[in-house]
């Protein structure tokens, strides 16, 4: 079985709510926050929403107090910081940690 491209814009669809806050403990602070700000300045915004309201409020108002005061980020810095998330998701997985949706579980009600 081989394993579908995945990268930061299919976060919401890929990965489960409950194991967004995994991930943010997984994720140094400060490439988060990078990866969010670079990704809610352009079409990657709903990916950056859906790891902002599945964390805790508290967090995710904090996340988003340093996102405003970061201002822009170099397009090869989000790049960096998203590829960074993207492998923090891939490592949970193999470790078990968290279990990614495949496509197929939406396609088998035909």
């Amino acid at each position: 079985m081989r394993k579908a491209i995945f990268t930061f814009v299919h976060i919401p669809e890929r990965v489960t709510p409950v194991d967004i806050p995994k991930l943010t403990r997984e994720v140094d602070q400060k490439v988060l926050v990078t990866a969010l700000a670079s990704a809610s300045a352009g079409e990657l915004g709903p990916a950056a929403d859906f790891i902002l309201d599945n964390m805790s409020k508290r967090m995710a108002d904090a996340l988003r107090e340093e996102i405003q005061e970061i201002g822009a980020i170099k397009p090869r810095d989000g790049e960096d910081a998203m590829t960074q998330v993207v492998i923090a998701i891939r490592q949970l997985e193999a470790a078990g940690e968290i279990t990614l949706k495949t496509s197929d579980d939406e396609d088998t009600e035909d």
